[in-house]
């Protein structure tokens, strides 16, 4: 059963989730957890009469599933709560409009490795081109050298697993999704992707917006 301590960590995780999910950064949310704890901090916006701007934001860019509404009524976290907490919770949850939660997906099945593909229709070759955004393998380099080859989510090294013919391979995962970012975003290599294997890449993917890799690797269960 998760603690408070667990939680708190997890307010401090999301201060840097929602941040790269929304493009703001709270930094006074960030302060206030330090300050007094996140469990606090969590009675507190609960007590509120109104929602923050940061659900607000939340709502906008489709991810109510970052909200600290969402967070405590989670199975691990909700006995840290008292039931009218938890009431209060739902209620601002059942406010919001379904588009504003991530919606099910089955994924693009290449994740952007391939810049276009074929459809075939009763012996006919249909050629349709995808748009996709240009990656730049110098990112993804510098990604790797940093972060290394192990899986952010599973910890799976190819190398450990398959011998010399894993060693180097790895996917890497765009923390923030490519079709939301302007032309002009400068991509951060260190702070904007992860590595990550090709299952938990498609794991994330089965979401739009996708998972993010706490919330991934919190559905893992032991082997």
């Amino acid at each position: 059963m998760a603690t408070k301590a667990d939680f708190h960590n997890e307010m401090l995780s999301l201060f840097r989730r929602t941040g790269l999910a929304t493009g703001c950064w709270h930094n006074y949310f960030l302060r206030s957890v330090r300050k007094d704890s996140g469990v606090a901090v969590a009675k507190k916006l609960l007590a509120l009469n109104q929602t923050s701007t940061g659900f607000d934001r939340l709502v906008q860019e489709r991810r109510v599933d970052l909200s600290v509404e969402a967070i405590v009524l989670e199975d691990r976290y909700s006995h840290l709560f008292t039931p009218a907490e938890l009431a209060e919770a739902q209620e601002r949850l059942a406010q919001v409009p379904a588009h504003a939660f991530p919606a099910e997906s089955d994924g693009p099945q290449t994740l952007g490795e391939v810049a276009e593909s074929e459809t075939h229709q009763e012996g006919a070759v249909c050629r349709v081109v995808v748009n996709r955004y240009e990656r730049d393998s110098k990112a993804r380099d510098k990604c790797i050298e940093y972060h290394g080859t192990r899986c952010a989510v599973c910890k799976l090294d190819f190398e450990s697993r398959y011998g010399e013919i894993g060693k180097g391979f790895i996917h890497v995962h765009h923390l923030r999704p490519l079709g939301r970012l302007k032309s002009s975003y400068r991509l951060d290599p260190l702070k904007d992707l992860a590595p990550v294997c090709p299952n938990c890449h498609a794991m994330l993917h089965r979401r739009d917006p996708p998972y993010d890799i706490e919330q991934l690797r919190s559905h893992l269960r032991p082997e």
